[in-house]
């Protein structure tokens, strides 16, 4: 079996906010790990608890490059092979992988730094979904995470 090496991806995202909602999208392109384009979609409803906390939820879709769907969910004949009949060789194409909601809780802990909790669900979909990977696994895909963020500022014109 091929080991895949450790991802990095970078791009460029853009959105649109309110007080109560956002929508937004990304598009990365991965340098390690896969060589190939990843992004999402999504909104986001947006409420607020008290004046430091924060919570928001809303669906996503991912979608991924050939390239990517090749790396993580295509199977070569040699690696099927090499599986003793658990795997069959399979070609993914582009396409869309991913349907899910995540939501996320902030919390200001002062007016500079603020702390993060989100999970997320995810369901395979497509040709990721068609997989025999997804098929030994799982389609159903879950995440959490921790995060923290500080805010600065700078005027250039001062």
């Amino acid at each position: 079996t091929n080991t895949v090496d450790w991802a990095l991806e970078l791009g460029l995202g853009g959105g649109f906010r309110t007080e109560h909602y956002r929508v937004f999208a990304e598009l990365r392109q991965g340098i390690n790990g896969h060589t190939s384009q990843v992004g999402q979609i999504g909104a986001d409803a947006i409420i607020y608890p008290t004046g430091k906390l924060e919570f928001s939820f809303g669906p996503r879709a991912d979608f991924a490059a050939g390239g990517y769907m090749d790396t993580y969910f295509g199977v070569s004949a040699a690696e099927a092979a090499a599986s003793g009949g658990r795997l069959t060789a399979y070609d993914p194409g582009a396409g869309f992988k991913s349907v899910g909601i995540s939501a996320r809780a902030s919390y200001d802990l002062n007016e500079d730094v603020r702390l993060h909790l989100q999970g997320g669900y995810d369901r395979l979909v497509g040709d990721a979904a068609d997989s025999p990977i997804a098929s030994a696994g799982s389609k159903d895909q879950f995440s959490i995470g921790l995060g923290a963020s500080y805010r600065f500022s700078f005027d250039l014109f001062d």
